[in-house]
């Protein structure tokens, strides 16, 4: 397996210089960003976001930056390309089921030579559900789901659970460390 991996390396050369996540999740109506990194050198070359080809990277360009314009945006979809750190970032927005399958992010090298691409696998999953809430009467105040964005010191609000609670173990080791210390001290 090495060597079938240093051969594929010397006989596709720069074929891992873009690289990205394997899959990324989604929820139908909602959206995702997929980061994907490139070698340095190639900071003025076209990013893209392509259906992939049976022969070549790409059988359609999605969407596809510029020497001139690294921010392009499109019907559903956006490319932003940040310079800087070598990376774009493709934004897929109002996903839908059939947005579900295989793209490639790269980088356009020239006309003779390959593109360098990583391929990414997207799933779009159904979205959560929301159940119908109970009717209640007027007189009584809408609960407060845990986890919104509810003023603070309202009931229900455990914004701030999660790190409290976090905050409880390294305190009690610290008071049970002292405690140690001291008595073996005296």
């Amino acid at each position: 397996m090495g060597l079938l991996l240093l051969l594929a390396g010397v006989l596709l050369p720069g074929c891992w210089a873009v690289t990205g996540p394997r899959t990324m999740w989604g929820y139908v109506g909602g959206s995702l960003s997929v980061n994907c990194r490139y070698e340095a050198g190639q900071e003025m070359q076209p990013k893209f976001w392509c259906y992939p080809g049976r022969i070549f990277t790409c059988s359609d360009d999605i969407i596809i930056t510029l020497r001139v314009q690294p921010v392009v945006r499109g019907h559903r979809f956006s490319i932003r390309d940040n310079r800087t750190w070598r990376v774009f970032t493709v934004t897929m927005e109002s996903l839908d089921k059939r947005d579900a399958g295989s793209y490639v992010c790269g980088v356009r090298t020239s006309t003779f030579d390959a593109d360098e691409s990583h391929v990414v696998k997207v799933i779009v999953a159904p979205g959560p559900t929301l159940s119908r809430a109970p009717t209640l009467p007027p007189s009584t105040p809408p609960p407060t789901a845990a986890g919104t964005d509810a003023p603070r010191g309202t009931p229900g609000s455990f914004r701030y659970f999660p790190v409290l609670a976090g905050l409880q173990v390294p305190a009690l080791l610290a008071m049970s460390g002292a405690v140690l210390w001291a008595s073996l001290r005296g």
